[in-house]
């Protein structure tokens, strides 16, 4: 079985050998923030390259099988999680948004590099701000614009248009958009023993209605991309965020 770990600077494909059990069948990840390093990632939109997998060549079996992903969160770290699994032929990926059209108040600045790490063109960008004073709540006066190049800036993004480019992408390599809440994630019981799969219950919103449709599915793995207050951690038992 795969044991796939997501943090903000690291992506990787960890394989155990085919004699040697993994003390769970599958982890249940939480990802917060957005993705320290986007090169860390690799994926081919980034960087040209091919999602770069660390196996044993006896696990060659396991990478043959076919798996479901769901990837709960439709912000920056969960559209490029969802689009490299989506690269992988053995992988279905299915990507959980609430909210399409998010205009999030906070998160839009971004560094210069991220427009070429992640490959995105510069129309995401909605503002290029070359001086800023930040004030603290003690008047203390910060000018983060001061060590900035002529040729540099600091982009400022519409999060409901950087996120729905980086889920388009992700969706064009065939990861499948569910525009809906995940509510609660039940883990069997013998996850640690057999191939037993998570179910994932969820409402699902439709254009025009004011409520959503309970429904559930079954995933072989559950890519947390959901925030500090997220559900998948909370199903992992992951404790409390500090």
């Amino acid at each position: 079985k795969s044991l796939i770990q997501i943090t903000n600077t690291q992506f990787s494909f960890i394989i155990s050998p085919p004699n040697k059990l993994l003390k769970m069948k599958i982890s249940i990840i939480a990802v917060t923030g957005l993705i320290g390093s986007a090169s860390a990632f690799a994926p081919t939109t980034f960087t040209g390259g091919n999602v770069a997998h660390r196996a044993s060549a006896s696990c060659d079996s396991a990478l043959s099988m076919n798996y479901k992903v769901a990837v709960v969160g439709g912000g920056p770290s969960g559209a490029c999680a969802a689009e490299i699994f989506a690269q992988e032929q053995n992988i279905d990926t299915v990507l959980f948004e609430r909210k399409m059209d998010n205009a999030k108040p906070c998160g839009g600045a971004i560094p210069l590099c991220m427009i070429g790490e992640f490959d995105m063109p510069e129309t995401v960008v909605d503002r290029k701000v070359r001086k800023m004073n930040l004030i603290s709540p003690k008047n203390v006066e910060v000018n983060i614009g001061e060590t900035l190049q002529p040729d540099e800036y600091i982009g400022m993004c519409r999060r409901e248009i950087m996120d729905k480019f980086l889920r388009d992408r992700a969706i064009e390599y065939g990861a499948e958009c569910v525009n809906g809440l995940v509510t609660s994630i039940e883990v069997p019981s013998d996850h640690k023993t057999s191939n037993s799969k998570y179910n994932i219950k969820y409402m699902e919103f439709e254009s025009g209605k004011s409520s959503g449709t309970a429904k559930n599915m079954e995933v072989d793995l559950i890519i947390g991309a959901d925030g500090a207050n997220s559900r998948v951690a909370k199903a992992m038992d992951a404790g409390a965020y500090n």
